[in-house]
């Protein structure tokens, strides 16, 4: 069995272990293992321009910090915890709003407002099409920290408690965000259901009255 296939086979701790004795190919396989994932993070939180530069530099970090990591929480919580931090910073740097909304911010409504969960049918149609470029398209137009919320929980299966640690903020607050998400994505699933059916009836209308002349 060659080394590459024995490095696919251990776990994280296990690779970082033979980090820190200066196994480059150990590295390697942190990278190809969750370089895909940190990308899509970094895409969702900060748009597509400069991911790739992004994530490069999510790794570069990873790699540096490998020493001080104790693992006191998993090394996937420590590694979206690096990315989150790295595109919170970028966000400020842009000047752009929006990586942490405070509940002030979104309004006095209470929490259990949000309780109410879309139609089942709906639901199914946001898992069949969480990858798809219309739905991307629509996440794009959320808040970063909604955006966020939703790439962890739903695209990389993130539990709460996990999301509460990568973001540093309670845990309440991430169930907040994700009910507020996912009910703002469905109103514009909603929005953007609603305008086809329009342009589709405003087409057939067209079409009627050309073939009346």
């Amino acid at each position: 069995m060659n080394q590459r296939r024995v490095l696919k086979e251990l776990s994280d701790e296990e690779l970082i272990r033979l980090c820190r004795r200066d196994n480059h190919q150990a590295f390697t396989e942190i990278v190809d293992r969750y370089k895909h994932r940190v990308c899509w993070l970094v895409r969702r939180m900060v748009g597509s321009a400069e991911d790739e530069d992004l994530t490069q530099e999510v790794f570069l970090r990873v790699y540096q910090a490998i020493p001080g990591f104790r693992g006191g929480s998993t090394f996937r919580t420590w590694l979206y915890r690096i990315a989150h931090n790295l595109c919170v910073t970028e966000l400020r740097r842009r000047g752009r709003r929006g990586e942490h909304l405070s509940l002030e911010e979104e309004g006095e409504e209470k929490v259990h407002w949000l309780l109410s969960e879309p139609r089942a049918d709906l639901e199914e149609e946001i898992a069949r099409k969480d990858v798809s470029l219309s739905v991307r398209a629509l996440i794009e137009r959320l808040p970063a920290s909604y955006r966020t919320v939703l790439t962890l929980f739903y695209i990389q299966q993130v539990r709460y408690e996990e999301i509460a640690e990568i973001m540093a903020i309670p845990l309440g607050t991430v169930k907040t965000y994700i009910h507020r998400a996912r009910l703002r994505l469905r109103n514009l699933l909603l929005a953007e259901s609603d305008l086809a059916d329009l342009a589709d009836e405003s087409a057939e209308n067209a079409g009627g009255t050309g073939g009346q002349a």
